[in-house]
């Protein structure tokens, strides 16, 4: 405990950081039920044998893995390094965004039909879902991770490929307290 949605104290104890999290995290497993001709990897941290990722592993069609690397980027650019030398389209969606839905979810897969990367940019100026055709590590490195430039400094990689892209709807993560206000459903649960 203590380790997850760590920007949301103290105005939220860690157990209603955890609470959100684990809720979030279920809400997402339960939109990728919806993907029936989709594998869906679940990359979990400190390591996938823990009781509350074995459970959902038992409830849900996913399989599960081990983050690798000491940041957010080098964790990114280890699953897709991973996945896009078995699939064609790979997506990563983070489990921090309530608004996403099948219908956003769907866009992605359709455009990754006809560019190199999508990507479904955050009000915080990061993304929510990232999706990719083909892997470089310059798309993860050299990033201020939770910071509002990564969204652009994606965009600028992106260009400086140069890959063809398209981007979706911007849309509203949980990151801090106050984004958790805005969201009264989610609020109500944990506290």
């Amino acid at each position: 405990m203590g380790e997850v949605k760590t920007r949301l104290q103290p105005d939220f104890s860690q157990e209603q950081s955890l609470k959100l999290h684990k809720t979030m995290l279920l809400n997402t497993l339960a939109l990728s039920e919806k993907f029936t001709d989709v594998d869906t990897e679940l990359c979990c941290t400190p390591n996938r044998n823990t009781l509350f990722f074995l459970d959902c592993e038992n409830r849900f069609p996913v399989s599960l893995s081990d983050q690798q690397g000491d940041d957010l980027g080098e964790r990114m650019a280890f699953s897709f390094s991973i996945a896009l030398q078995t699939y064609d389209k790979v997506i990563i969606i983070g489990t921090d965004c309530p608004a996403i839905n099948e219908e956003y979810v769907t866009l992605a897969i359709n455009a990754l039909d006809n560019v190199d990367a999508v990507i479904g940019p955050a009000t915080d100026g990061g993304y929510v879902l990232l999706g990719l055709r083909k892997f470089s590590p310059d798309l993860f490195t050299g990033f201020s991770w939770g910071s509002n430039a990564v969204l652009e400094q994606t965009k600028k990689v992106l260009n400086d490929l140069p890959w063809s892209y398209q981007e979706l709807d911007i849309l509203q993560d949980i990151d801090r307290p106050e984004d958790l206000y805005r969201n009264k459903e989610l609020l109500n649960e944990i506290i």
